[in-house]
């Protein structure tokens, strides 16, 4: 063994050390909470087993496909008798593991991620990428992947109203597809891809009552962020199947704090320091447009007819335009929906949360602030990383902001 190797093992054991010591520190907080019970495990479990990747491996009955974005259909994997891999990590230990050549302010979950496939043996792994941030589209190339593993990218338009960019994305999923039949050496036929959707309606419409759960402050930010982020790691029958078990055994506290909405950069698991500081500051999440929170199951698929055109013509539309990424350029219709939520349940205020390098986001702040502050909503800008040192300073600012908000209701 040459001394690089030796330090490289060294480094390697001692970060999966201290990333087993974050995992249990956060699982702590989370079954010491006073709304934890026993049904939520299962996701807690699955989003553990995700920072071991070799061991995730042997234990999934299925062949993985890492993806860092939820614009890839779900209903295309599953069809495919494949199981995706969400490539979103919310640790500061693994980042011990990433690349030193990496820009100094990369945005910190490309770094956790880069981080997270070091420590682990991932090589052989396919990968797909669709186009999103820019962050997503070089991340392969500043991993070193290119040599390591075969990549799919999804040229993602990004304009939605324009006929020109739904056929092109009709054809990329086209592409995916095909791309997923050869990986798999089997045809994706449109009786298996009609049972993979109406497989996903079904889990979207048990996600629609788990919102409206959470809108009644029944289901708390922190379930509600478990319960999603596990979602992309397990097959989809067995994750609806612990969602179900779970909101039986829900019990209504009958307490009620500030309801608020959080935007902004992505809430990944262990990383749910903003979601315990709007708690503690006596606020509660009840409602979010973040891609690995409510974003992850967006709706049903519209489709016309049972043919192979018809359905990947409605998944292309299901995750074109019905997304409202802040990567694309007429994304009027995200503040639309948001200010619609907003005043259909009178919540009166905004958190936008924002990782630092995350410039989709950090830019799309100040557009979003005028338009809100336009409609009397009131909107709160927190910019963090994943560390714990700045957690006085915004919990101070978030007390601020719950008694600004409790002064309008008064």
């Amino acid at each position: 063994m040459t001394p690089v190797s030796s330090r490289l093992d060294r480094l390697k054991t001692r970060t999966k050390n201290l990333v087993q010591t974050e995992l249990e520190t956060q699982t702590s907080l989370i079954r010491n909470h006073p709304d934890y019970s026993d049904s939520l495990d299962p996701f807690i479990k699955i989003l553990q087993q995700t920072f071991f990747i070799e061991q995730f491996i042997e234990q999934s009955s299925k062949d993985i496909v890492f993806t860092p974005c939820i614009q890839a259909p779900l209903e295309l994997f599953h069809a495919a008798g494949l199981q995706p891999f969400k490539l979103a990590c919310g640790s500061f230990a693994v980042q011990n593991m990433a690349p030193l050549h990496l820009p100094a302010l990369t945005c910190p979950m490309i770094r956790s991620i880069s981080g997270l496939l070091e420590m682990n043996q991932t090589e052989g792994i396919p990968l797909v990428i669709p186009t999103t941030c820019d962050w997503v589209v070089k991340f392969s190339e500043l991993a070193g992947l290119y040599e390591k593993t075969d990549i799919h990218f999804m040229e993602l338009p990004h304009l939605r109203e324009e006929e020109r960019s739904a056929k092109r994305w009709h054809n990329e999923i086209q592409l995916f597809k095909t791309w997923l039949e050869k990986r798999t050496g089997q045809k994706i036929y449109s009786k298996n891809l009609l049972r993979s959707v109406k497989l996903y309606s079904r889990a979207f419409e048990l996600h629609d009552r788990l919102i409206r759960l959470r809108r009644k402050q029944i289901v708390s930010g922190l379930q509600y962020a478990l319960i999603m982020n596990a979602m992309p790691y397990q097959d989809i029958e067995i994750w609806m199947a612990a969602v179900e078990t779970f909101v039986i055994g829900l019990q209504d506290t009958g307490i009620r704090k500030i309801p608020v909405f959080l935007s902004g950069s992505p809430i990944v698991f262990p990383n749910y320091k903003m979601l315990s500081l709007i708690e503690n500051a006596g606020m509660a999440v009840t409602a979010d447009d973040i891609c690995t929170m409510e974003r992850t199951l967006q709706g049903t698929v519209a489709y016309e007819d049972a043919s192979e055109f018809a359905l990947l013509k409605a998944l292309a539309q299901r995750y074109h335009t019905a997304c409202s990424c802040p990567t694309f350029a007429d994304n009027h219709r995200r503040i639309n929906a948001m200010v619609h939520t907003l005043k259909q349940y009178e919540i009166k205020g905004v958190i936008f949360h924002v990782l630092k390098g995350c410039h989709p986001y950090d830019m799309e702040a100040s557009i979003l602030e005028m338009r809100l502050k336009d409609q009397g909503i009131r909107f709160l800008k927190i910019e963090t990383d994943y560390v714990k040192e700045d957690e006085q300073n915004i919990v101070t600012r978030l007390e601020a902001f719950n008694r600004t908000l409790r002064s309008i209701e008064q």
